[in-house]
């Protein structure tokens, strides 16, 4: 049974990698028509071309368990085609036994993904962010606010208790280089605010944190609540060429901005996540992201359990465009409830552990469910 398994190792990874590389040129292929409106303005060819390759691993993480789906459907519909199957179910191979066979090459797919999600394709993606920001001699700026990137940083007293409370606005990022056009809103309390610090641009450094340039600072006086009395205090303006703001602002918090959450690596979602919790901010996009990107690789166990009940088909229940045909609907059913989960889990209707593994769950009862109804007709 060694050379079996060994038989059906071999022929789902072959097949699953020809799928892969199928799929990633196609993405590729979109990915560089995508681009075609820059290049010879903002960028040459040669640098699109490797624009679109440092996307390639988020590409392949994204559509690696459909790949193996397709690939292990491939692979099993042409040994129930030759009658390969039969032989080995008469020869005393069972569901468990075969489902057993399909775990090794799942289980190193698996590794494959988590290796691929968290170290290669977030590096290359924020890369390829940088690259391009490089070349076309631009700033990274806000997507969701028109007033660019705010963040919120709280500073601590030995005690760890609050003491200052600050709103950093940027208006442009340049990775590895300086942010620019800085206000920051400095509260000793909630509900009052003490200064307002606006800068041309700043630049972190390990020693001294994050140096302002060009800096106007403007001291707001203390008001008493509810007080109409006019008062003689006056706001203080203060210019400085330069200011140190300190470490309180970590310095990668910025660079973490710049790509989707999705794109992260699960050790920088659980930094971020826990930064945001530190400074009293919402966190359950991140969370959510989190619970998903733990998960997914473990879609590629069961893309391979759907894959199961078409070894159990005959050649005249289907041709082979007939069942890859099933298996792109499977893949494409599953990744939008993914998508679903994650909405529903972002709306807090759902807790985001939840939302990441609900989707597996209910594709690998619908596969069980699938393996009785054929083992019943066999």
């Amino acid at each position: 049974m060694k050379i079996v398994s060994r038989m059906i190792f071999a022929q789902i990874m072959k097949s699953s990698l020809f799928v892969l590389l199928t799929l990633v040129a196609l993405f590729a292929f979109f990915d560089l028509i995508g681009q075609s409106g820059n290049i010879g303005t903002s960028y040459s060819m040669g640098q699109a071309f490797l624009l679109t390759a440092l996307i390639l691993p988020t590409r392949c993480y994204e559509v690696l368990p459909i790949a193996v789906m397709l690939g292990s459907i491939f692979t099993l519909s042409r040994l129930a085609s030759t009658s390969q199957f039969t032989v080995l179910r008469v020869s005393g191979i069972g569901p468990w036994r075969f489902c057993g066979m399909l775990l090794m090459p799942g289980l190193v797919l698996v590794i494959c993904a988590y290796l691929l999600g968290n170290l290669v394709a977030p590096p290359a993606q924020r890369l390829a962010k940088e690259f391009k920001l490089d070349i076309s001699g631009s700033a990274f700026t806000g997507k969701e606010l028109d007033s660019g990137i705010w963040v919120r940083d709280v500073q601590r007293n030995e005690a760890g208790e609050p003491k200052k409370i600050s709103f950093v606005n940027v208006q442009r990022l340049r990775p590895g280089e300086a942010a620019y056009d800085w206000v920051i809103y400095v509260f000793d309390r909630p509900d009052h605010l003490t200064s307002i610090v606006t800068a041309k641009s700043g630049t972190y450094s390990e020693q001294d944190g994050w140096v302002l340039h060009d800096v106007v600072e403007e001291t707001v006086p203390t008001l008493p609540k509810e007080s109409r009395e006019q008062t003689q205090e006056r706001v203080e303006r203060k210019v400085m060429k330069s200011m140190v703001w300190g470490k309180s602002l970590d310095g990668n918090i910025f660079g973490l901005l710049m790509i989707k959450p999705e794109d992260m690596s699960l050790q920088e979602l659980h930094y971020y996540i826990e930064y945001l919790k530190e400074n009293g901010q919402t966190y359950k996009r991140f969370d959510t992201a989190f619970w998903s990107k733990a998960f997914y690789p473990l879609a590629i166990l069961v893309m391979l359990l759907l894959s199961m009940p078409f070894a159990y088909q005959n050649a005249r229940a289907g041709g082979m465009a007939i069942k890859i045909f099933c298996g792109i609907m499977i893949g494409i059913f599953y990744y939008a409830l993914n998508n679903l989960f994650a909405f529903m889990s972002a709306l807090d209707s759902v807790p985001s552990i939840i939302s990441a593994i609900l989707p597996s769950l209910m594709m690998t009862l619908a596969a069980v469910a699938a393996m009785w109804y054929v083992e019943r007709r066999s």
